[in-house]
C-alpha cells in the first residue's frame, strides 16, 4: 500500500514537471500539438511571451524562437571592375523576428539555417 502511494506521488510529480515550461527573456515559444502548430480563435499560431506556462505532456511540445537581434555574416565576394581592379565586398545583416508565427511557418520550423538561406538568396 505504502509503495503504491509513493509510486503514484512520483508519477504525479513527473507529469506535473513535464507539463510546465519556461520561456526565457529574449525568446518566444510556439506550441505544437502532435507536431502541428496550435492555433487560437483567429487561426493564428499561439505564441507564448516570456514567463511560466503549461502544456499537455506527451501531446504538446514547445519550439523556442530567439527574439533578440541576430547577425548573419556572409562570406566576402570578389569582383573585377572594368579597370581590372579587384573589388572585395563584405556584407552582414542584422535582423530580428517581428512576426513569430509567420517566421515559424515560413521557415518550416524556425531553424536559423533556413532563415539564412532566404537572406543569402536576397543578397
Amino acid at each position: 500500500m505504502r509503495k503504491s502511494v509513493i509510486a503514484i506521488i512520483i508519477i504525479v510529480l513527473v507529469v506535473l514537471y513535464m507539463s510546465v515550461f519556461v520561456v526565457k527573456e529574449g525568446e518566444r515559444g510556439i506550441t505544437l500539438r502532435f507536431g502541428k502548430v496550435l492555433r487560437d480563435d483567429e487561426n493564428k499560431p499561439l505564441v507564448y511571451a516570456p514567463g511560466l506556462h503549461f502544456k499537455i505532456p506527451f501531446i504538446e511540445s514547445v519550439k523556442m524562437l530567439d527574439a533578440r537581434i541576430q547577425t548573419m555574416d556572409n562570406q566576402a565576394d570578389r569582383f573585377v571592375t572594368k579597370e581590372k581592379k579587384d573589388l572585395i565586398v563584405d556584407s552582414y545583416i542584422k535582423w530580428r523576428i517581428s512576426d513569430f508565427s509567420r517566421y515559424y511557418l515560413a521557415t518550416g520550423g524556425g531553424e536559423r539555417s533556413e532563415a539564412g538561406r532566404g537572406f543569402r538568396r536576397a543578397c
